[in-house]
């Protein structure tokens, strides 16, 4: 029977080390592998990317317009009856034309349209370089979304390591004062004080789980991973305080041109300009030169000839609407020039805002960090007052509430911090 027993241990220790081999394992990425995964999978960027590519494909339809214009065609018809038909003097009928062959090819090549041609491939290299911007724009939003999740879920696992040390240190004050109940020497009531409050601890744990939970499902969709996949960062919250960023601040005027906000709304202007140009532009004289090669058999006998083209087109009716028109276009380019402006001066703004909060959440982490030394030594002295009978266990417990407290806000200022300088940097188009 004993072997039995022993070969029963042995088997279960085989299928629980088989076991946690073929569990899947955490893959541990940095934030930098976060990062670069996004922007590989991100599903914002592709369809960014498909953006920028049409804005290309524009800009090369746009240049076929400097070359001629190739057309064919070509009729064939049977009539009824003789298209052209002539009775003289009841003397003689002339009867012709009933079926016949038309055909031709020609080729036009515009020499001058008012601009037109040259302001639209202007226009369109314009908005391929916007195309070009949104997509960075959109890789940055996707780099600064990534950093958020990451650093959320960093803060939580340093909640969650807190957390599983308070919950450590009252298994040991437990056993302490069980001890001390077992002796006579404590009161059961301390016991049953302990025991709640680890209890509460707990429960706290089984949410906190859930939110990690919860944030590493968030991340690897963003990143495009597959849930089926475990990930895990690796992001501890150091002791040490941060430098202060002073090495980061840029002055917001000298920063805006290198926003790609700022390059939009440049842009902007830009394609307002090349659109009065090209309104102006509809109101002028056209012209065009062509040849062509034409053949016709509409009277038993096929016959070709080549000939030259010069076409003139001016739009005279068209000026009375056409001047509107570039009113209207003016006014849309005062508009964007004015938009610039104001939205510039918000853009400084916004980059004096991150700054603030970027400086907020370092002093938030100084004074966190001041707090945990506070709130440790709180802890250690009350761990010596009740041991010496001095103090209540409520007066203990509450010392490590404290404390845990103090690590949980030291862990979300520093998140807050990394986050807000990823913001900054974003802002001042770093």
């Amino acid at each position: 029977m004993k072997k039995i027993y022993i070969a029963i241990i042995a088997l279960g220790a085989t299928l629980s080390a088989a076991a946690q081999q073929s569990a899947p394992q955490d893959t541990i990425l940095s934030l930098e592998q976060c990062i670069d995964l996004a922007v590989k999978n991100n599903a914002a960027l592709r369809r960014a990317d498909n953006s920028a590519a049409m804005a290309k494909e524009t800009r090369r339809e746009a240049f076929t317009k400097y070359f001629p214009q190739i057309s064919a065609s070509g009729i064939g018809f049977r009539s009824h009856n003789y298209v052209f038909q002539y009775n003289a003097l009841d003397m003689l009928n002339i009867e012709l034309v009933k079926h016949g062959v038309l055909a031709g090819v020609q080729a036009l090549q515009p020499i001058f349209m008012g601009g037109q041609i040259v302001n639209g491939n202007q226009l369109a290299k314009v908005g391929e370089a916007v195309g070009e911007l949104q997509r960075a724009q959109t890789e940055r939003e996707v780099r600064l979304t990534t950093e958020q999740y990451y650093w959320k879920l960093a803060t939580l696992q340093a909640t969650r390591n807190t957390l599983q040390s308070v919950i450590a240190t009252l298994d040991t004050l437990d056993r302490q004062i069980q001890v001390a109940v077992d002796a006579g020497v404590a009161m059961r009531n301390d016991l049953l004080k302990v025991q709640l409050k680890r209890n509460g601890y707990e429960a706290d744990m089984v949410d906190l789980d859930n939110g990690i939970q919860l944030c590493r499902m968030v991340l690897s969709q963003y990143i495009g991973e597959d849930f089926d996949r475990p990930i895990n960062i690796s992001a501890p919250v150091p002791e040490a305080v941060p430098a202060y960023p002073l090495d980061l601040r840029v002055d917001p005027a000298a920063a805006l041109d290198r926003t790609i906000d700022y390059q939009l709304l440049d842009a902007q202007v830009k394609a307002k300009k090349l659109e009065k140009r090209m309104e102006v532009g509809k109101n002028l004289p056209q012209v065009l030169g062509g040849a062509g090669w034409y053949y016709h058999n509409v009277l038993e006998q096929g016959h070709n000839f080549g000939a030259l083209q010069l076409v003139v087109n001016i739009p005279i009716s068209g000026w009375w609407g056409g001047s509107h028109a570039i009113k209207r276009k003016n006014l849309e380019l005062e508009n964007a020039k004015s938009e610039r402006e104001d939205l510039g001066q918000m853009l400084q703004i916004n980059m004096q805002n991150k700054w603030d909060e970027l400086t907020a959440a370092h002093r938030k982490m100084e004074l966190a960090s001041e707090a945990i030394g506070q709130a440790e030594e709180n802890l250690r002295l009350n761990r010596i007052y009740y041991e010496a009978g001095t103090s209540t266990i409520t007066d203990l417990l509450e010392a490590e509430a404290l404390a845990r407290q103090a690590h949980d806000q030291y862990s979300a200022a520093y998140g807050d911090f990394r986050t807000a300088t990823a913001a900054y940097l974003n802002a001042t188009g770093r």
